[in-house]
């Protein structure tokens, strides 16, 4: 499963560079004065949720819609690097309050839960969450996960969620490993983002598994967007603007079609 998924990852991540342009290598070592002139952001990320954030094994970098459109986004405020951090989920957000990354990005949910412990930029992108189950399956809405063992990944929006119809939760540490507990009947459904759900189900878990219904909750989602540290107004002020820039770009449009396809 992980030979598979890494060859499905190569092929992504080659796909991203060749409709982007890419990032040409540094002809050599930068000097100490270069070094010293670096304006670096630091990034906190969970890079196992693809296409969004992932760790590309062959060329040993972190890759993805979030990863390239946050190293968009830094240039057009002037950054000339963007470090990311890769750490679990539940950690990204106590990331920005001990001050060890300066941002946050990784198909992170805007909930009024999450404003309380961090302050967030304009929704960069809108998604909807769905429910997964084995191909075959009847669509029978949000009604048929009632008291159904449905399997979400720890400490995201989903676990919240499925919540509401059932406490039979298997937490999971991915998204992957949500869709194969379903795939092999150890779970109900799965709850995860349309967008990571669509690209296992087309690359990995083809013909064995299909989305089920629809879970939209407008209390709780109000799009992904990009945390910063509570009351880091400058921060999130430079963000807001180089985003708003970065989606008028044509680079914006093609990480769209690159990693999601035609949005729907």
């Amino acid at each position: 499963m992980k030979k598979i998924l890494c060859f499905v990852l190569t092929i992504v991540c080659l796909l991203a560079v060749a409709g982007c342009g890419g990032h040409k290598p540094q002809a050599g070592a930068p000097s100490h004065k270069e070094l010293h002139s670096e304006k670096v952001l630091r990034v906190g990320t969970d890079a196992d949720y693809p296409p969004f954030e992932y760790f590309q094994e062959t060329s040993k970098t972190y890759t993805g819609f979030d990863i390239e459109m946050m190293r968009g986004v830094a240039q057009e405020l002037g950054y000339t690097k963007v470090e990311f951090v890769n750490l679990e989920f539940n950690n990204l957000l106590p990331s920005l309050q001990d001050g060890q990354v300066d941002a946050v990005i990784s198909c992170m949910n805007i909930t009024e839960d999450r404003k309380k412990l961090a302050d967030f930029t304009e929704p960069y992108l809108e998604s909807r969450n769905v429910a997964v189950a084995p191909f075959g399956t009847k669509a029978g809405g949000t009604e048929a996960l009632k008291d159904k063992s449905i399997a979400v990944e720890i400490g995201s929006i989903y676990e919240k969620e499925a919540k509401k119809y059932s406490s039979n939760l298997i937490e999971c540490g991915s998204g992957e490993e949500t869709l194969k507990l379903v795939m092999e009947k150890k779970a109900d459904f799965a709850i995860l983002d349309y967008y990571t759900a669509r690209f296992y189900m087309i690359n990995i878990f083809k013909d064995k598994l299909a989305i089920v219904a629809d879970i939209q909750d407008k209390e709780m989602y109000n799009g992904l967007g990009i945390a910063v540290a509570k009351g880091n107004k400058e921060l999130l002020g430079k963000l807001n603007e180089g985003l708003a820039k970065y989606r008028t770009t044509a680079n914006f449009l093609q990480l769209q079609n690159t990693y999601f396809g035609k949005l729907k």
